[in-house]
């Protein structure tokens, strides 16, 4: 199982399901509806899986069965279904939610809204999040990333990443979360040193290791940022089925040994 954290909302998915049942999602044990609903999204038929779900929620309205069809979402990247139905879960007054569940559900819905990009929409959730668990690490290093992507209130997102490290300093994820805060604001060395460090520990996450690649670019470094993008490719190849195009556009540039260039290579700062 990987690191807790942003790397694949999976992650985030299994953690929360952990703690309300262990056998529920193993093969022969998914309830009837969700392995039709599975079924369905192999075959392309998204309107078909959803009813499936939404049949098997009828017949067990409870936060367990929601967690079961939010991670057959999430685990099939629809992440516009994980949001949806996360969404649904917190208003469904057949749960009672607690302040526990309740959390749980937004942080889902949040990092759903993160994969889609809908910054705008994502920064609540994790307010919500953290008003009820507000020292959670997960939370803190997930929406710490999420404005380092947006590229905007990096001072805030640094002090939540520095938050979620106090509490697993040897999370590479985190690890991973920082240095590339430290990327955005423009600090390429200290990106660097964290950076290596989170590769070091888990050098199978191809984000990682674009992170790293990125930071050896702004550094000068072509031949060791050339390998890591190369290595960042692949592996997002094997484990995804599909091109990595941030590494690629990258890597094109590199093997022409171009130097990364400021003002072209940053992204649009988003105000959030």
């Amino acid at each position: 199982m990987r690191w807790m954290g942003r790397i694949g909302i999976v992650i985030i998915m299994f953690a929360l399901l952990a703690g309300c049942q262990k056998t529920a999602m193993m093969p022969g044990t998914v309830p009837a509806p969700l392995q039709q609903a599975a079924k369905h999204l192999r075959n392309g038929d998204i309107a078909a899986a959803k009813q499936a779900a939404d049949s098997y929620l009828q017949q067990s309205p409870t936060f367990r069965s929601y967690l079961q069809v939010l991670a057959l979402w999430s685990s099939n990247e629809q992440y516009e279904l994980s949001a949806e139905y996360a969404e649904r879960a917190l208003k469904d007054t057949r749960l009672r939610l607690n302040s526990l569940e309740e959390a749980q559900l937004w942080q889902i819905r949040a990092d759903s809204l993160g994969y889609l990009k809908r910054y705008e929409e994502a920064i609540p959730c994790y307010e919500e999040v953290l008003k009820r668990t507000p020292s959670n690490p997960v939370t803190l290093n997930n929406y710490a990333y999420l404005l380092a992507e947006a590229n905007t209130r990096l001072d805030e997102a640094e002090a939540m990443a520095n938050r979620a490290l106090a509490a697993e300093p040897k999370n590479p994820v985190y690890l991973d979360t920082l240095g590339w805060i430290y990327y955005r604001q423009g600090r390429y060395q200290q990106a660097v040193q964290l950076l290596e460090q989170a590769v070091q520990d888990a050098p199978q996450e191809p984000e990682l290791r674009y992170h790293l690649g990125m930071a050896y670019w702004r550094r000068g470094r072509l031949p060791e940022a050339r390998v890591e993008l190369r290595k960042a490719a692949n592996l997002w190849r094997i484990q995804k089925g599909k091109p990595y195009e941030d590494a690629l556009k990258a890597l094109e540039q590199v093997e022409k040994g171009i130097r990364a260039n400021p003002p072209e290579e940053r992204r649009e700062r988003i105000e959030l």
